[in-house]
């Protein structure tokens, strides 16, 4: 910048330097044009010759006004040496009004300087501000176009996410051989889609949960990997998703993050390294819905590998999503309610049978079935659920247009809201950190115990869901 402004002021004075020289000597030669006996204007009634320093000091100031005044005298001085007929007389009253006049314009010129070199001063700095305010702005609009790029990637919720990895997962057919195989370009593909990476890759576990040097299914071109790197050593014994946004002390910073793929039972069945990805993805949500994505990726591939060729336990099935719910209810600070209804006589049962199965979401868990009494019981777990949620749920079944308080004094919970009809008894409440599946399973057979015991049958034995 510094080179510039003296390149700048160089360039200045020598044009000023140029065009004093130029209108002195341009007025001469208009005088001389006009009338060769008289160029410099002694005999005319306007002393025109003064425009020439009166104009050069008005623009440059005292020291260029002097210099074209100065030329004037040597040239008056000269004709007279050589005695030159178009000065027969040395101009005394000219050359003294020239001077006078150079003096008071060149005083002009510099107070009017001194007004406009502030202004100037300002100028320049402000100036200077708009270019850095510029850059700045360019920088933060292409930052905040690869924001909304990122948010147009998060338009999706995380619910329909969850859909989409269960829907992916469930329709590959599990091969022979480790239970990862033929899914991990699926896993990356998930991945990669909420959490903008670039490179990575899906490593399995052995029996002794050592890592399987070559990966199932790359993304990119990812380098070797180093089973001793801190980062896969914390995340293998931790079950958490670790990254140098944590960990950033002394680690190699080829891996960025590291992605256990985890069940719900702390069995790690693979783990995914990331070593490529948006600087605007590395943030806190973003890690926790990768979590999120591994923990369920963990749950379906324990599902795929338990339940194949075996026969569907549905009491395990609930057991397993509920402890997910509960973890990410707990790490998380995730959503999520039960609601347990009892229904009585078989028109109530079709009726309420098809109400709840008509408004259950994707993500959500539904357990049906008989009680040795003809009781039909039907057991929600709806993840992703506040109580808001909650109550819509309940609104749309029509089932929010009574509440029992006696019934909700002896629960001996107290976050639990039972709705009460002629053959329905609905019960609900929302999921918090201080619920253990042990807890909730026991609640739910309290509840019905409860219910029965209301109905003057206290010798009911709820055996389906003794913990």
């Amino acid at each position: 910048m510094n080179i510039t402004l003296v390149h700048s002021k160089t360039l200045t004075v020598q044009t000023a330097w140029l065009e004093t020289l130029a209108l002195t000597v341009m007025v001469v030669v208009i005088g001389y044009g006009i009338n060769a006996a008289d160029p410099f204007f002694l005999n005319h009634p306007f002393p025109w010759l003064m425009l020439a320093p009166l104009l050069i000091a008005l623009r440059y100031g005292f020291l260029f006004g002097m210099s074209s005044t100065a030329l004037f005298i040597i040239s008056f001085a000269l004709c007279r040496r050589f005695n030159w007929e178009v000065v027969p007389v040395f101009p005394v009253e000219v050359v003294v009004g020239m001077l006078l006049v150079t003096l008071i314009t060149a005083e002009f010129h510099d107070i009017w300087c001194r007004k406009l070199q502030p202004l100037q001063y300002k100028y320049e700095y402000l100036t200077l501000r708009m270019n850095e305010f510029s850059r700045a702005y360019h920088i933060l609009k292409a930052s905040h176009s690869q924001l909304e790029q990122q948010t147009e990637n998060y338009i999706k919720s995380l619910r329909t996410s969850l859909l989409d990895i269960k829907k992916q997962m469930l329709t590959l057919s599990k091969n022979d051989g480790a239970p990862l195989s033929g899914i991990g370009e699926s896993i990356l593909d998930i991945l990669s889609e909420h959490g903008s990476i670039q490179t990575a890759a899906v490593y399995a576990l052995s029996e002794d949960n050592k890592i399987i040097s070559t990966p199932i299914a790359c993304l990119g071109n990812p380098p070797s990997l180093w089973p001793t790197n801190f980062l896969v050593m914390t995340a293998l014994s931790t079950g958490q998703v670790t990254s140098i946004r944590t960990h950033d002390e002394g680690i190699d910073h080829e891996i960025l993050v590291v992605i256990p793929l985890i069940d719900i039972f702390q069995k790690i069945w693979g783990i995914v390294i990331i070593n490529e990805m948006s600087m605007f993805a590395m943030q806190e949500n973003t890690l926790d819905m990768l979590a999120l994505l591994g923990g369920h990726i963990g749950d379906l591939v324990q599902h795929r590998n338990e339940t194949n060729g075996l026969s569907k336990n549905v009491w395990f099935d609930f057991e397993c999503e509920l402890r997910r719910v509960l973890q990410e209810v707990l790490s998380f600070k995730m959503d999520a309610a039960v609601v347990v209804s009892i229904i009585k006589g078989m028109e109530t049962q079709d009726l309420y049978r098809s109400k709840f199965h008509s408004e259950l979401r994707g993500l959500d868990k539904v357990l049906s079935f008989e009680d040795d009494f003809g009781r039909h019981i039907i057991i929600n777990l709806l993840p992703l659920t506040d109580e808001k949620g909650l109550k819509n749920f309940l609104s749309r079944l029509n089932l929010m247009d009574s509440i029992d308080i006696e019934t909700l004094i002896c629960v001996e919970n107290s976050g639990v809201h039972p709705t009460l009809e002629s053959d329905i008894t609905i019960y609900s409440w929302t999921l918090n950190d201080s619920h253990s599946p042990e807890k909730v399973l026991s609640k739910i057979a309290q509840l019905c115990r409860y219910n029965e015991s209301a109905n003057s049958n206290r010798g009911y034995s709820y055996d389906g869901i003794s913990v």
